[in-house]
């Protein structure tokens, strides 16, 4: 079962921008002067939770050109539409998936975009920066019902990226990665892992 942070998506974001926006939010939410770079990879496939094909990355062209939030064709079983990426973050083995949703309009529905860390303290900070990033650039609203860091949920991203962010301090990115989650005692220390590893 994947552990989601969601953001609603009121006008299209280039990958380019989001990634460019993910990285500010994340040094603004560890106080680091400097985050790892993210990589974005399409056509991975796994099998019975290993992976298979190791996908190809996405080229600064690519993430120039390519939107997340624009009208996606329904699938032809009549499904919303939607776009599956991975992310990787550099020199590390974490990362998370992202699915764009284009939900139907007629029904109220807005695109979105879900990303899914992997269970450890990098992983899901940097899901969390990445929806955090998202819903301020286009105007939507941060989505946290399954984590829940802050109690009630606040959907406004700036406000919880105020509220929660670490002060500016010297420190290694996993350490201030755990450090940010480990604020949250209602947790109870949850992911236990700090990191998957460094590549």
């Amino acid at each position: 079962m994947s552990v989601d942070l969601e953001a609603t998506l009121a006008r299209p974001i280039s990958l380019a921008e989001m990634v460019i926006a993910a990285r500010a939010t994340l040094a603004e939410l560890l106080g680091l002067d400097t985050t790892p770079e993210l990589s974005l990879f399409t056509e991975r496939r796994y099998e019975q939770g290993r992976r298979v094909a190791s996908g190809r990355r996405l080229d600064a062209a690519e993430l120039r050109s390519t939107t997340i939030g624009d009208r996606i064709e329904r699938q032809p079983n009549g499904m919303p539409g939607s776009i599956h990426l991975e992310i990787d973050v550099s020199g590390f083995e974490d990362g998370a998936w992202l699915l764009a949703i284009d939900h139907d309009p007629e029904t109220g529905g807005a695109p979105e975009a879900v990303f899914s860390p992997y269970r450890t303290c990098v992983s899901v900070v940097v899901a969390l920066a990445m929806a955090l990033a998202v819903a301020d650039r286009t105007g939507g609203q941060f989505i946290d019902d399954q984590i829940q860091l802050l109690r009630p949920g606040h959907t406004h991203p700036r406000q919880v990226v105020t509220v929660t962010r670490l002060p500016p301090e010297p420190g290694e990115f996993t350490q201030r990665s755990e450090r940010y989650l480990r604020q949250f005692a209602h947790l109870g220390g949850w992911p236990r892992a700090v990191s998957m590893g460094r590549t």
